[in-house]
């Protein structure tokens, strides 16, 4: 008798009628919208990796899936910066997209990191454009990954005072906050 690893668990081969289970895996994930195969992936690969962690679909449609992770091991995938947790919702992404003819962005968080750091971004934000009316000089961030850029934007995009925009080449692209110049023309 042949021993087979399925999920972690040995099975033994009787040489009884059998199915692929890879096959069926395959035609099963293929149907399922974004976010549920994006949770399939993301529990699959927390398990194969020995990480004691739960998945959560919390948002599934067809341009956007969030998922969030939680449990004893979630704040270890958080890293440095968000960088492990970025790298995971990048991995995730791939594989869910990979033969999409539309692009579903996946969104990943762990233990709540995502949560406080928009928190921490706004604040931080709305410091940073204060600086700025009050000096009348530019101020710029810190490189930042896309989506914490567009949360600086989205912060922002609403004061009249200041205007925003991205510089600088991945990985090291920054948010640029200056003061808004006053149009002559609504002054008249």
């Amino acid at each position: 008798m042949q021993e087979k690893r399925l999920n972690n668990e040995v099975t033994e081969d009787t040489n009884d009628v059998s199915v692929d289970t890879n096959e069926v895996a395959e035609d099963t994930i293929e149907t399922q919208t974004p976010g549920a195969q994006a949770e399939f992936i993301l529990a699959s690969i927390l398990d194969l990796g020995g990480i004691q962690a739960d998945v959560e679909l919390l948002e599934d449609t067809e341009e956007e899936a969030t998922l969030a992770i939680s449990g004893p091991d979630a704040g270890v995938l958080v890293g440095n910066h968000g960088q492990t947790l970025d790298s995971l919702q990048y991995l995730v992404s791939l594989i869910v997209n990979k033969d999409r003819t539309g692009r579903s962005r996946i969104n990943v968080d762990s233990d709540g990191y995502r949560a406080r750091r928009t928190v921490t971004l706004t604040k931080f934000a709305q410091s940073l454009a204060d600086q700025v009316v009050a000096t009348g000089q530019e101020a710029i961030t810190d490189p930042l990954n896309p989506q914490e850029r567009r949360i600086i934007h989205t912060a922002l995009q609403d004061n009249l005072n200041i205007k925003t925009y991205s510089e600088g080449y991945e990985p090291n692209r920054y948010v640029v906050v200056s003061p808004r110049e006053s149009d002559p023309a609504a002054e008249a």
